[in-house]
């Protein structure tokens, strides 16, 4: 047997687990469902910042977010003794990368920083104001509101 074969094997095995405990009978049960969430770029709020967070009671420490993040190149999942995984906000940019790779559901989320507080990756007070790729101060094209 190839290795290949090993790894759809096993994506198969995976995703009929997944269906069986989700209760689906079928890939046409889901499919689309996420359609309704996907959008353009420009209408993404900029302003939302979230970083990641462990559940220790949850976590099984594998280490897959801690290999994740490290591998690439934000370094924001630290490894403290006996395997406990503690998130590094001045470090996290919130990729979700974590969450993907966690096998255990729902073991690390994204929490939403409270506008008014301070983000430490950036310095910045999380804004509650709403600000697309369009209008956003990152953007050096940005429309400037009327003086």
């Amino acid at each position: 047997m190839t290795y290949g074969f090993k790894v759809v094997e096993e994506m198969k095995r995976g995703l009929s687990q997944w269906m069986d405990d989700k209760g689906y009978t079928s890939t046409a049960d889901f499919v689309g469902k996420a359609v309704p969430n996907v959008t353009d770029w420009q209408y993404l709020n900029l302003n939302y910042v979230s970083k990641a967070r462990i559940d220790q009671d949850a976590c099984i420490k594998c280490g897959r977010c801690f290999a994740a993040c490290e591998d690439t190149s934000h370094q924001a999942i630290w490894m403290k003794p006996g395997r406990v995984f503690e998130v590094n906000d001045a470090e996290c940019v919130a990729c979700n990368l974590c969450v993907d790779v966690c096998p255990v559901e729902d073991c690390i989320t994204m929490e939403r920083m409270a506008p008014g507080t301070v983000d430490p990756r950036t310095g910045k007070t999380v804004s509650s104001d709403y600000a697309n790729w369009t209008t956003h101060p990152n953007n050096p094209m940005a429309v400037k509101a009327a003086e």
